[in-house]
């Protein structure tokens, strides 16, 4: 069943067209992701859909007794009240159900009512009827549903009776979700809900929306977010919108496909072109004069093919001055706070050349705290780092707080970096700052903007160590995927934190977990993360792995298959992955909604199960 329709969609800003001749529906039930790189109109599509802004032309439609709900990036709550009176307001119509019932149950204990048989009969028949609606509308319910909602977003039950104005701006977009996930409209249209969200609030939300009875359109740069729960992609570029089937992954691979197509397409055309026109030129003149008019006819009337684009957001590469020695960090004991509350309880933590580590652990649990006793930024109370020989360090912060803000673009590059302005200009120009953005104030930047100056200035550190604190907290995925190429390439060390699950699973090949002022390591990458908690979940006995603070990967040991029985299951799942690829790549897959389905989600199944068994692989192999 359709519950929404757009259909022929356009909106501009004064000359400037952001999207035109925009048509897509969302059925009921759909989970359909919305992409594209920042600035296309993502967020001007959802406000048009909600009304919020009227589209230029076309319209959009709902289902007779459809409600359509939407959180905005940054959504707030109104003050004056407390979390839990917040969330009731969800629920009036309960409420006033509740108050009902219970004035009848006042009604049926007074004297002249229990008295009055036919009294009694009527009051009874309408508690009995008040009853059972409030019971089939959830009305015995919806107090543990608030507390599953906000607790699932990380909000303790003490939360509920503090007043919302005592809550960040971040929190307050939070308890926004829970209370537009509490509504339960049947259209839900979220932008960017993962941006406040720990790990564990996203995995939660992850859950709740794959098992959520509505249509929801997501707007996310969430990748590993968009594989699990996403069954549609809509991309959105150069004003136009496509729909692929399948979750982000799989997008990707059918994108990919048609591009390759249309580039070959392009080329063949170009060829005719190119042999027609020759033609013409020899033989205008002459006994083939009449076939050159003939093929000068065709080539007027042909329907030319764009040129595909497949231009980068940006590139660049890090190239370390210098190889640092093979230790390239070591803490020990380290007990470091703020407010004389510990983040840091006796740290351990060693960093080998060429290693790529990733520092992952809740919200608030010391994290950038870490990575800043450790580049020396702020004092341990106790415990001492010991940096390594020829180590040169760069520094992402993820406030780009290391930015002065007062500066233009090109003072602040040319302030730590002195160079001429043409050669200044050029670089920035690798980073889209092209024209008079680079006379911009740093303070007027947008958080993407900042971002990718941070990144030019860490492009001319000739670093061989990199400390990253949320680097692709403000790029679009685009801009994600070139920085995970760049940094995949990169000869050095890594020491970062990201909520990005994608960019961990391609980038750490070791995870620390700072639980409780304590790191406990993981040799390999997020999905390696992820099975070990959960082998450890089930298990009575701890795992190894959260036996002991952190130390060198190499002081790790793994229990398991053999190194035999492991090669084997890769080379098994490896053959069936070319299977399935080989599948996703012929259009009979795609006649039957039920078949890709059931191809993708093993396709998904199998990609995961691998980058399990890689990892699995190498540190049987390091051991070894």
């Amino acid at each position: 069943m359709i519950v929404l329709q757009a259909h022929g969609l356009a909106k501009n800003f004064g000359e400037i067209s952001i999207f035109g001749g925009v048509s897509f529906h969302l059925e009921q039930g759909e989970r359909v992701g919305l992409v594209g790189p920042n600035g296309v109109g993502k967020s001007t599509l959802l406000r048009c859909l909600t009304g919020e802004l009227m589209p230029d032309s076309g319209q959009v439609t709902l289902a007779p007794g459809t409600r359509l709900g939407y959180l905005a990036q940054g959504a707030e709550l109104p003050e004056g009240t407390t979390v839990w009176e917040t969330m009731l307001l969800e629920f009036d119509d309960l409420l006033r159900m509740k108050q009902q019932i219970a004035r009848l149950e006042q009604e049926m204990a007074r004297p002249e009512v229990y008295n009055d048989a036919r009294a009694l009969k009527q009051v009874m028949s309408g508690y009995s009827s008040l009853s059972t609606q409030y019971e089939y509308a959830g009305g015995y319910t919806f107090d543990s549903r608030i507390k599953a909602v906000l607790g699932g977003l990380g909000f303790p039950e003490a939360d509920l009776s503090r007043p919302v104005s005592s809550f960040s701006g971040g929190q307050k977009t939070r308890l926004a979700l829970g209370r537009m996930l509490l509504r339960q409209p049947e259209v839900l249209l979220l932008d960017e809900p993962t941006n406040f969200l720990d790990m564990a609030a996203v995995e939660w939300l992850e859950g709740f929306l794959q098992q959520y009875p509505g249509a929801v359109l997501v707007v996310s740069h969430d990748r590993y977010f968009l594989d699990q729960v996403i069954i549609r992609i809509l991309d959105l570029q150069g004003g136009r919108l496509v729909s692929y089937p399948g979750n982000y992954s799989q997008f990707l691979l059918q994108k990919a496909k048609q591009e390759a197509t249309l580039a070959k397409e392009y080329a063949r055309q170009q060829a005719t072109i190119r042999r027609l026109e020759e033609y013409v030129r020899r033989n205008h003149a002459g006994q083939n004069a009449k076939q050159a008019k003939s093929r000068e006819n065709r080539l007027q009337r042909m329907e030319r093919l764009e040129k595909p684009q497949y231009s980068r957001w940006f590139s660049f590469q890090l190239t370390p001055l210098a190889p640092s020695a093979d230790k390239v960090i070591t803490a020990v004991g380290l007990v470091a706070g703020y407010n004389g509350k510990p983040v840091l309880n006796e740290v351990n933590l060693e960093v080998m050349r060429g290693e790529r580590v990733a520092l992952l652990g809740s919200n608030g649990s010391g994290k950038t705290t870490l990575l800043k006793v450790l580049l020396g930024i702020l004092v341990p109370a106790s415990g001492e780092v010991k940096p390594g020989a020829r180590v040169r360090t760069g520094y992402f912060a993820q406030e780009h707080e290391t930015l002065n803000r007062t500066r233009t673009v090109l003072e602040e590059l040319k302030a730590e970096y002195p160079m001429p302005d043409e050669r200044a200009r050029s670089l920035l120009g690798q980073f889209r700052f092209s024209g008079d953005d680079v006379f911009k104030l740093v303070g007027q930047l947008s958080g993407g903007e900042r971002s990718r100056l941070l990144l030019a200035k860490l492009c001319l550190s000739g670093a061989n160590f990199l400390v990253l604190d949320e680097p692709t907290n403000h790029l679009d995925i685009q801009a994600r995927e070139v920085l995970e190429d760049v940094l995949d390439e990169f000869p050095g060390t890594i020491l970062f934190v990201s909520h990005d699950r994608y960019f961990l699973n391609r980038l750490a090949d070791r995870i620390v977990d700072l639980q409780d002022g304590e790191l406990v390591e993981y040799p390999g990458n997020y999905d390696y993360y992820r099975w070990k908690k959960a082998q450890q979940a089930e298990s009575s006995v701890p795992g190894e792995a959260a036996a002991r603070p952190s130390r060198s990967k190499k002081a790790v040991k793994t229990t398991g298959p053999s190194l035999e029985q492991v090669e084997d299951l890769i080379q098994q799942l490896e053959e069936e992955l070319s299977l399935l690829t080989g599948k996703l790549g012929t259009p009979e897959s795609y006649t039957s909604g039920e078949d890709i389905q059931s191809i993708t989600a093993r396709y998904e199944e199998v990609s995961r199960e691998l980058a399990r068994l890689y990892t699995q692989w190498e540190a049987i192999v390091e051991i070894m």
